[in-house]
């Protein structure tokens, strides 16, 4: 049986740079609104990252990493949004670019192999 040696996951988060004022709702109803952004600051205010963040999801393997972002995100904590649907996506979106990214080492080093088999066949 073979066995693959698999990624190691994480995740980063923090408060998210992109104003909470004109970015949190858009339902049509200004005060409502004003009520969802006035929420999201006071949570701010009281130190909960989760209340308007910027998630990093990295997959990490043999020293190679690659990420995949989400912003503007507002969760409960760290639990919801690992149940919401946006996390695994995050999750195979950072696997796939590693796998593309291990498949390109992988073409070098054979790059690498075939250059050197055509210079020992050039020096004899």
């Amino acid at each position: 049986m073979v066995r693959y040696e698999l990624p190691t996951i994480t995740l980063h988060v923090e408060q998210d740079d992109i104003p909470v004022r004109g970015n949190a709702a858009a339902s049509g109803n200004d005060t409502f609104d004003r009520e969802v952004e006035d929420e999201i600051l006071e949570r701010l205010e009281n130190g909960d990252v989760w209340a308007w963040a910027s998630v990093e999801v990295r997959a990490e393997l043999q020293g190679l990493s690659a990420s995949a972002y989400l912003g503007c995100c507002n969760y409960e904590d760290e639990e919801a949004f690992k149940k919401d649907g946006y996390y695994e996506d995050m999750v195979r979106e950072a696997v796939d670019s590693l796998a593309i990214e291990l498949e390109n080492l992988q073409n070098i080093r054979i790059s690498v192999e075939d250059t050197l088999h055509h210079l020992k066949g050039e020096n004899k």
